[in-house]
């Protein structure tokens, strides 16, 4: 496997990815809505709900990242968040399908499970969240990660195809870590990630590993930081914020609210990058 396109290369964790791709070796064709600032790599501009452009960009390809989405809700409508991200899925998915492309990566994201984006945050069965954690997203965008992964699991199974969907928290872009002490005086906010988040370069790598697994058939996993983003041991905070959740294992410190043992199961992957290494905490 040589030649990778990559949807939403324009974008943030696009770079990332691409650059984790090209440093190993790849050849990569980036697809965007918008052209990349500063293109290391051969560049289309298009629209994922054109399948016709799909087709034609995927038509010598190897393998598939898909990225390309809406980041969060609230960016534009709700319809539109729902209808582009579902369509886009759905579209990279069947043309990667009929074109008998086999390795195949989403990301998908933590907002699957229902709580970052939720009006009100309900206790969850248990922490850390693990892959087999129900399930129940009310917003629109978390809604498009869960479904998507839905229609994995359809073409996986008729097609036989490896894909891999990697549920990411916040990814972080700030790679000095400055930004976190504002985040320590807050950690109530964004409380449905319970308090976990992942180094753009660390989700770029699993991106990578997650394309070169011989897993077959459709797989989630969540890719994580294995602490978290907040001084004060988690324990603590869920005292605090979610108080009465059942721990499903014995941990200590500021462990993770996502549990990613499976990705470094399956995929050798273990986060290289946490905020210890940058900053006291």
């Amino acid at each position: 496997m040589t030649k990778v396109v990559v949807t939403g290369g324009s974008g943030k964790l696009g770079h990332h990815v691409i650059n984790e791709l090209l440093d190993h070796a790849y050849e990569v064709l980036s697809l965007d809505k918008l052209a990349p600032q500063n293109p290391r790599c051969p560049a289309w501009i298009a629209d994922l709900r054109n399948s016709g452009a799909l087709y034609e960009a995927l038509s010598h390809a190897d393998g598939v990242i898909h990225l390309g989405a809406y980041q969060k809700p609230g960016l534009v409508s709700d319809t539109e968040t729902f209808s582009n991200n579902m369509t886009a899925t759905y579209n990279v998915l069947k043309a990667a399908a009929d074109l008998d492309i086999k390795h195949v990566v989403i990301a998908s994201s933590v907002a699957a499970f229902g709580f970052l984006y939720a009006p009100r945050i309900w206790t969850p069965a248990y922490l850390p969240l693990d892959e087999d954690h129900p399930c129940k997203p009310q917003d629109p965008y978390g809604l498009s990660k869960l479904l998507g992964e839905k229609v994995a699991d359809g073409l996986a199974a008729s097609h036989g195809m490896s894909i891999l969907s990697l549920r990411f928290p916040g990814v972080n872009f700030d790679l000095s870590y400055g930004t976190f002490p504002e985040r320590w005086k807050e950690p109530g906010a964004r409380l449905g990630g319970f308090w976990s988040y992942i180094d753009a370069r660390d989700a770029a790598t699993a991106c990578r590993l997650a394309l070169e697994t011989t897993i077959e058939g459709h797989t989630v996993l969540n890719v994580a930081a294995l602490a978290s983003t907040m001084r004060e041991p988690t324990d603590e905070l869920i005292r605090r914020f979610v108080p009465g959740v059942r721990k499903k294992r014995e941990l200590t410190g500021n462990w993770s609210g996502m549990d990613s043992t499976k990705a470094e199961a399956l995929l050798g992957f273990r986060a290289k990058h946490s905020l210890e290494k940058y900053l006291t905490v």
